[in-house]
């Protein structure tokens, strides 16, 4: 079963949202880096401790690029021609 999360930032703070990949419940902050001029992706586990952070690279629609590759197979994919996250 895939989970769609819409990716619908405000430009006043980062988008957060919360995603169970398995039975691990981590916590996903979608910051916006000026410098860079790029969204990036920050995945806590329920400790509070950084498992993840790293470019928001967008998916094509024929390929996955899983943002939580350390929790294979479970996937975190975000769907740019969609402007989604796809969780399975």
């Amino acid at each position: 079963m895939t989970t769609l999360i819409p990716f619908k930032p405000n430009g006043r703070e980062p988008f957060q949202f919360t995603v169970t990949l398995g039975s691990i419940t981590l916590f996903a902050t979608i910051p916006y880096n000026l410098y860079s001029n790029r969204y990036y992706i920050q995945l806590k586990d329920s400790s509070g401790d950084v498992v993840v952070y790293c470019p928001l690279i967008g998916s094509p629609d024929e390929y996955d690029i899983n943002l939580a590759l350390s929790y294979a197979p479970r996937k975190l994919v975000y769907r740019e021609s969609s402007n989604q996250f796809e969780v399975s």
